[in-house]
């Protein structure tokens, strides 16, 4: 279903001076997505592995993760959603140790309203720490988030704590984020397709020892989606992206 150019205008006549008035630096996209298997839904296996032949990826984890990055090409750690489970898998923590993500669970592995919350914990800290980095004119400036209208947002206390942040959030008009997600504009096409790369390349030739084929997986899913995200997000991509959706 197609947006009316109608609403599209009523969205920017609405938010056009906040959106204007905040600096690059502190405008952050934020989107979910769902880790897809390879490309063509080929297989890739280590050699001692003969005997699976199937297409597609077999026992691949259903793994959502929440991404974000400024206008200025500043990615943000993704939260990563995984399905069902009471801790952290061993194999993992070594990429939360490390600040390059965060983790959360739900039974199927889906954002909702409760890991919004806090994703928005994790961002508010995230941003207090990077503003410090930032020029003293910006630094203090309200930072603006801008989303899709997924259900998980509607969280009071989420959105009561970006407020108390200084965070103001902008929920896109609904069937609008091919045109108006930066994300999706700008960024999704390239990430699948390095995932897809880094993926193949790390099962082909897994760079240390795991104590089952679904650690090893576990590990690789997340390597490469970190490694892709932070190949994708750069200055120029962003950049463009945002001027496409009428944010840069």
């Amino acid at each position: 279903m197609a947006c009316e150019p109608r609403i599209i205008e009523e969205f920017y006549d609405k938010h056009r001076e906040t959106i204007e008035s905040t600096p690059e630096e502190l405008i952050f996209s934020i989107d979910e997505t769902f880790i897809n298997k390879f490309k063509k839904k080929k297989v890739a296996l280590p050699e001692e592995i003969e005997h699976m032949i199937a297409k597609g990826i077999p026992n691949f984890p259903h793994i959502t993760a929440l991404c974000g990055c400024s206008m200025t090409g500043k990615s943000v750690p993704p939260l990563f959603v995984l399905p069902c489970i009471a801790e952290l898998p061993r194999e993992l923590k070594v990429f939360q140790r490390e600040r390059h993500c965060w983790f959360t669970s739900t039974p199927k592995g889906w954002v909702n309203r409760s890991v919004f919350l806090l994703y928005c914990i994790f961002f508010i800290e995230w941003l207090n720490f990077e503003r410090q980095r930032m020029p003293e004119d910006i630094r203090d400036k309200p930072a603006l988030i801008v989303c899709d209208g997924h259900s998980s947002r509607e969280n009071p206390l989420a959105l009561f704590l970006l407020a108390s942040a200084n965070i103001k959030l902008i929920v896109l008009p609904a069937h609008t984020t091919h045109i108006l997600q930066v994300f999706d504009v700008g960024i999704a096409k390239r990430l699948k397709s390095k995932f897809t790369d880094y993926l193949r390349d790390y099962i082909k030739a897994p760079k240390q020892e795991f104590n089952s084929n679904a650690a090893m997986m576990r590990y690789a899913i997340i390597y490469s989606f970190i490694s892709a995200w932070q190949e994708s997000v750069s200055l120029r991509t962003v950049q463009n992206a945002a001027a496409a959706c009428g944010l840069g």
